[in-house]
């Protein structure tokens, strides 16, 4: 068992200690800090067995005493029984006080059943003395001690040791008890060999028993210690995956937004297209990124689905919009076929990555001129289904496909493909939220992926005015942001879209009120800021001291499933870094019109 330090913190077990004790169980003894816990192991093995061992001893003995009253003269009976019925109350104290596991020391609890069943030997040994000294017509042997013996080597689950010195304390009282009623030499001496062998066999099995026991305890410890050494490694992965996240989406998150303030502010062609080639190459590296962490905090549990409902046709609009670029240059036909009115119960994020994944496969890797996303409604499930008239796939290619690093149809591993981790988070997202999914094809016939989705409720979305593109954004954004890196990045593009941008390193000004004015329409904060307070508890302290109450975003590299839904509580909205510029924009336009148009009210 893992030990607990006096501070209540549990040591890890010594895994290669428990492997030395396990060439070492001839001796039946381990090191003292070990030999403890086994005896309590061992008390509660014994005590798993009371309830055998007291129907049988209280049987045996009940049974007996009607043996004596039945066959013996009432000059014996008497004595005989009434010593019987004192064990018996015995036997019942012994049995009661010993198998109390957690309010009895195991010492305490060995000692006590061995005193019971020394104490039943030695009232058989009366018994048998008694009736030879009086010669009573029925004949009473040294058999009966057998059961008694059988029953302290194998029945009670004693320790080895107490076992058999109980077993030859026993029958060295019987043989003493002979030869002081006078029996001959050749009886005390037959009824000692046959005994003492008996004793000899029943200590082998008492050996055996708590050898197996030793075993099997350090069985079980060695099998904990591993369980707390995988544990450790997981919290230690959980935790790498955690600070990788973080750290390599932070510069990420600055470059994407220079590398757009670059695009929109350059106009000379060479210089353009090498802004363009560095976009797309770090566009790359997001995805590849993404893919990476994504199949490994799914692989250690660190995601868990947020289920809520959603409207499905905008909502597959606006994700195909941003495949349009990739469609058209491709020359690929991208077409949605969707219910107006179709909702869905599921987590938006997880369900998004899994769609974009089959549709980035139908695009990149399927060779088609048209892909397709089908809707249709059955029963109480919603089938998507990504469509393609690509190359198709063979039944060995369709297993293949959902194995980490898998890629058909480039052998140069060249990097515009991916990098084949694609369809095998598609795999385990499904495994997560357990869905129904599926391939259809045939090779040369396109391919049909398809997952079931449970249906949602719909309901009325407000429809946002959208501005004409590349126009100017207007209002005052507050942006709180410890990276000085990210914060000029994020600065530089807002005001480049037409905002008026304040910046902050942390909220401690924001607290005091220390401000130029309070005319702002959208704060934007980091989560993990400088002092003692959070993006997140900066913006309930603003909401709560009445200094900001209109639209707020979080805007983080932290991907803990625990802060999205702290965050959704709290009604902030939140977003994951690196966020791409055109998405921010929108998001940025649609939250201005929001704060805006609540400052009017």
């Amino acid at each position: 068992m893992t030990q607990v330090t006096q501070a209540g913190l549990a040591e890890p077990l010594d895994e290669p200690g428990l492997l030395a004790q396990s060439r070492r169980l001839g001796r039946l003894r381990f090191p003292p800090s070990i030999e403890a816990d086994f005896k309590t192991y061992m008390h509660r093995k014994m005590c798993s067995r009371v309830w055998p061992v007291a129907v049988s001893s209280i049987g045996f003995m009940l049974l007996f005493i009607w043996v004596d009253y039945a066959f013996l003269p009432a000059s014996v009976y008497h004595l005989s029984i009434t010593v019987r019925v004192l064990i018996l109350l015995l036997v019942c104290f012994c049995l009661w006080y010993s198998n109390r596991p957690g309010r009895v020391v195991p010492r305490a609890a060995f000692n006590t059943a061995t005193l019971g069943y020394v104490s039943t030997g030695l009232m058989v040994i009366m018994v048998i003395l008694i009736c030879r000294v009086q010669q009573v017509p029925v004949p009473v042997t040294h058999d009966g001690l057998y059961l008694i013996l059988l029953s302290g080597c194998f029945l009670l689950g004693l320790p080895m040791r107490s076992s058999v010195l109980g077993s030859w304390f026993i029958v060295l009282g019987y043989l003493a008890g002979e030869m002081l009623i006078g029996s001959s030499r050749q009886i005390v001496l037959g009824n000692g060999l046959f005994l003492g062998c008996f004793i000899l066999m029943g200590s082998i099995g008492a050996y055996a028993y708590e050898h197996m026991l030793r075993r099997a305890y350090l069985n079980e410890q060695l099998l904990q210690a591993a369980r707390d050494r995988a544990e450790r490694e997981s919290q230690g992965k959980t935790r790498f995956l955690a600070t990788a996240s973080h750290d390599l989406r932070q510069p990420l998150h600055a470059m994407t937004l220079f590398i757009r303030h670059l695009e929109e502010k350059v106009i000379e062609p060479e210089t353009r297209k090498s802004v363009n080639r560095l976009a797309e190459s770090t566009h790359l590296l997001q995805a590849m990124l993404n893919s990476l962490l994504d199949i490994s905090r799914l692989s250690v549990g660190m995601v868990r689905p947020q289920l809520r409902h959603i409207n499905l046709h905008g909502w597959l609009q606006r994700l195909l919009a941003g495949f349009e670029v990739s469609a058209r240059e491709r020359d690929i036909d991208l077409t949605l076929d969707c219910p107006a009115r179709c909702a869905l119960y599921t987590d938006p994020m997880l369900l998004e990555r899994l769609v974009r994944n089959y549709l980035n496969n139908a695009l990149v890797h399927a060779g088609a001129t048209r892909v397709q996303v089908v809707v249709s409604e059955r029963d109480e499930q919603v089938r998507i289904a990504v469509v393609d008239n690509g190359c198709g796939l063979s039944r060995d290619e369709q297993r293949r496909i959902f194995e980490e690093f898998t890629q058909l149809h480039n052998p140069a591993r060249t990097l515009e493909k991916g990098v084949g981790l694609g369809l095998s988070i598609c795999r385990q997202l499904q495994h997560l939220l357990e869905y129904p999914s599926g391939v259809e094809s045939e090779p040369g016939q396109g391919a049909c992926f398809w997952i079931e989705v449970p249906k949602g409720e719909w309901q009325e979305e407000a429809q946002a005015n959208a501005l004409p593109s590349g126009a100017m954004l207007q209002g005052r954004v507050l942006l709180v942001e410890n990276d000085l890196v990210n914060r000029q990045a994020m600065e530089t593009l807002l005001c480049h879209w037409g905002c008026e941008v304040e910046c902050h390193e942390q909220g401690g000004r924001l607290l005091r009120g220390d401000r130029r004015d309070s005319d702002v329409n959208l704060l934007l904060a980091d989560f993990h800021l400088e002092g003692e307070l959070t993006g997140l508890e900066l913006i309930e302290a603003l909401r709560q001291a009445d200094i900001y109450t209109g639209p707020a975003v979080l805007v983080t590299a932290d991907t803990n499933n625990d802060l999205a839904l702290t965050a959704e509580a709290a009604g902030v909205l939140l977003i994951y870094k690196p966020v791409l510029p055109a998405r921010l924009r929108r998001l940025v336009q649609s939250l201005l019109q929001k704060g805006k148009a609540e400052s009017v009210t």
